[in-house]
């Protein structure tokens, strides 16, 4: 056994060991918690979790949420496993709880809302032997955990903090939807602790009587009143089939003391008080971020992990009616916790997030929770067997959509005129709407909600309202008379701007199909022009032009938005003949004189483009669809086309290149001899990068000038190198050496280039 460290050396062996790099730092503090005691790690314990998520420090802390496989897979590897499940830190946590350690958070590091929620008394009965009240001022100043609910709050509110507006990698995360560390973890723990199988065990499974929380003594104040409730007891009426009962938890037989308590029933709640935990602190801290009032918006990877949130609990709660076990109670009660917060949250964030197709995260998380019937054991099955399935909107949901009627069809309407600005020349745009079409164009959703939403007001949802409403509840009607003053999804109202919706997707489609045209008789002239030769080196050893991956892309386009437009049409009533589906329109006169129809561009800053009330609909699409950005072609994403590890390696090369012979290459590049032309047919193009900065919530556009650049990026492509292995193959087969088939293969490139360089110079 390894000797122990004296107790006055271990917090500065610790504090050492922290600044190390991230597998050096693991692998020293496993040896190091090894050989600690209780007590010590008790000692050790708070300063580790606030290391490893950055508070009052660095924000990335151990870089959890910018920690990808592609940015480095050994020690993604290493932070899964010692964060896992079975983890030497879950079992760091659980080791702890056998001393009945209290770990102190200030309320200052919870967001706004659910601080007001504890301050105000309206918290769950779940969290009344947590508050640590001022006995002086009687004010509640922090809350008082044991070591595996302080770690959960930390792990939970990392999830917050908007790294993609102060790091790089967390920006690129943002954009690409790359899989962190951390949503691995966030899923890993959510499907160990709010399981779907009934028989599932929760990890780790070897807790002895000191797993149980113990409650605490409540000092007498105004808050809450005295009582002892801590594990949730289903009351008869909810048995009975009353799903009503709001709140988060009954009092849960809060008179009788843990001693009194069989030994089956200790043994229940042992088991059951994570899960508790895990779903208060995720749907509490989560759910009420209050997007409207923050400087900064969150993270894309953040918006998935609450997805990841609410899918688990529509899986966990599918399972109630089969589980007769201690997490019954508890599923039961698990989607009325979310229900009171989830339209707050998704308002808010749906006024705030940008208009690209980030906003897809934001779609994904409203139709997951809309759609309990797509996380069941039958849809789950479906998908391991690999067989088609689509689940069916059942009588059983009955209840579920009507308490959630306003998260259908008002977020609907608020949605629809973000859905009305989008760029659809995007074919990620088009597939937002189709996803948004596909949903609500279900006749047995439909008919659910017209029906429910005829027979009910939306009074008695019990939802909490957006920041935006309580201004207009201020000295004003009821909120009863507020929620029934709304339009209705299915009114006449809603139907003709459905139908304006509609006429804008339909001229959007409309140019899309001139945008083909155009585009293909430009390659089609383009190829004419250049002859046969030229096309065929062309496509034997470069990748597909800029043109032909747009033009790809785009003819998918009008396909896709024809499917929307039958799927609404459907659903509300329009009739088709009123929207324009031809392939050509005449053009729309009355257009600016200032601007012209290829000056039509973000990037134009004239007075005139930017006067949106000189713009119709037709001429704003138009000025729209030239919302592009202008990036290196040496800097877009790896395709699939392409060697990950070539291409960072060649990239690297090229940019010590360029900097080092930066003059040298754009003066070579700007002569008019044959140097000049041969250099231009080697090198990138000199160009302006422009791009769209959104990290503030805003829309900013950046601008660098890029000069001539070597990129030897394409030699990192699985064509190339295929062309390269096939001549290497011929000539060890024909001629006995590969070398000479690489030889040759050099040598037809360069007799290439000079052709190119004596034909256009």
């Amino acid at each position: 056994m390894m000797p122990a460290i004296p107790p006055e050396n271990i917090l500065n062996r610790v504090l050492l060991v922290l600044r190390y790099p991230p597998v050096e730092r693991v692998h020293e503090l496993i040896m190091l918690m090894e050989r600690c005691s209780l007590r010590e790690l008790q000692e050790i314990f708070p300063h580790i979790v606030h290391h490893m998520f950055g508070v009052n420090g660095n924000p990335l802390g151990w870089g959890l949420r910018t920690t990808t496989p592609e940015s480095g897979i050994n020690v993604y590897k290493i932070l899964e496993q010692f964060f896992g499940m079975r983890g030497t830190w879950m079992i760091v946590c659980h080791r702890l709880l056998a001393e009945q350690a209290k770990f102190d958070i200030d309320i200052s590091l919870l967001p706004g809302k659910m601080v007001t929620m504890l301050q105000t008394g309206q918290s769950p009965l779940f969290y009344t032997d947590l508050l640590n009240i001022d006995p002086q001022t009687h004010q509640l100043v922090s809350l008082s955990l044991n070591s595996f609910d302080f770690y959960m709050v930390h792990f939970v509110l990392h999830g917050l903090q908007p790294l993609h507006s102060i790091d790089p990698v967390a920006m690129q995360i943002h954009n690409t939807r790359s899989k962190t560390v951390y949503l691995l973890l966030v899923s890993e723990y959510l499907n160990n602790f709010l399981p779907l199988f009934p028989d599932a065990r929760i990890e780790p499974s070897y807790l002895g009587a000191q797993g149980i929380k113990a409650p605490q003594p409540l000092p007498t104040q105004s808050l809450q009143p005295l009582r002892q409730p801590r594990y949730i007891k289903i009351p008869s009426s909810y048995r009975n089939g009353n799903s009503s009962g709001g709140g988060s938890g009954g009092p849960g037989g809060g008179n009788i003391s843990p001693q009194s308590m069989s030994a089956s029933v200790t043994a229940a709640r042992n088991y059951a008080w994570r899960s508790e935990s895990v779903l208060h602190f995720f749907s509490d801290i989560w759910l009420r971020f209050d997007v409207e009032t923050e400087h900064h918006l969150p993270g894309s990877d953040w918006v998935r992990a609450v997805r990841t949130l609410v899918k688990q609990i529509h899986f966990f709660a599918s399972a109630a009616q089969a589980d007769h076990g201690s997490l019954c109670s508890l599923r039961k009660l698990s989607l009325i916790i979310v229900k009171g917060r989830i339209y707050a949250f998704l308002s808010g964030l749906i006024d705030r997030w940008p208009l690209d197709s980030s906003l897809l995260v934001v779609l994904e998380l409203w139709l997951s929770y809309i759609q309990p019937w797509r996380y069941t054991m039958a849809t789950l099955n479906s998908r391991v067997s690999g067989h088609s399935y689509k689940p069916a909107i059942t009588s059983a949901y009955d209840a579920f959509i009507m308490d959630n009627l306003i998260v259908y069809t008002h977020i609907f309407m608020q949605l629809l005129p973000h859905f009305g600005r989008l760029d659809y020349t995007v074919y990620r745009n088009c597939l937002m709407l189709n996803r948004l079409a596909i949903t609500f164009g279900d006749p047995d959703l439909v008919d659910r909600l017209l029906r429910f939403e005829r027979l009910h007001s939306g009074n008695s949802y019990g939802f909490e309202s957006p920041l935006r409403q309580t201004h207009l509840l201020n000295k004003s009607p009821p909120q009863s008379a507020q929620w029934s003053s709304m339009p209705k999804l299915f009114s006449d109202i809603m139907r003709m701007e459905m139908e304006n919706f509609l006429f804008v997707i339909s001229m959007a489609r409309n140019q899309v199909l001139r945008e083909v045209s155009r585009l293909r008789m430009e390659i089609l002239e383009k190829q004419r022009l250049e002859g046969f030769l030229k096309n065929f080196l062309h496509r034997m050893w470069h990748e597909p032009s800029q043109d032909e991956t747009l033009l790809a892309d785009v003819s998918r386009v009008p396909e896709v938005l024809r499917q929307c437009i039958d799927y609404l049409c459907r659903s509300f009533h329009v009739d088709q003949a009123n929207l324009s589906m031809h392939e050509t329109l005449p053009e729309e006169c009355i257009s600016p004189p200032s601007i012209s129809a290829n000056n039509r561009s973000f990037f134009n800053t004239s007075d005139s483009l930017m006067d949106t009330s000189r713009l119709n609909p037709r001429q704003m699409s138009l000025n729209a669809s030239n919302l592009t950005a202008a990036i290196d072609p040496a800097l877009l994403p790896i395709q699939t086309g392409e060697i990950t590890y070539l291409v960072r390696q060649l990239h690297t090369i090229s940019n010590a290149i360029n900097q080092k012979y930066k003059i040298q290459l754009q003066s070579c590049y700007e002569r008019q001899d044959f140097l000049g032309s041969l250099t231009r047919q080697l090198l990138l193009a000199p160009m302006i990068e422009q791009w769209f900065d959104k990290r503030d919530g805003n829309t900013d556009i950046w601008e660098r000038t890029v000069t001539a650049r070597v990129s030897l990026r394409p030699l990192a492509s699985l064509s190339v190198l295929s062309v390269v292995a096939c001549f290497m193959v011929m000539a060890f087969v024909f001629l006995g050496s590969a070398l000479k088939g690489l030889g040759i293969l050099v040598a037809l490139f360069i007799g290439y280039i000079l052709l190119m360089a004596l034909c256009w110079p």
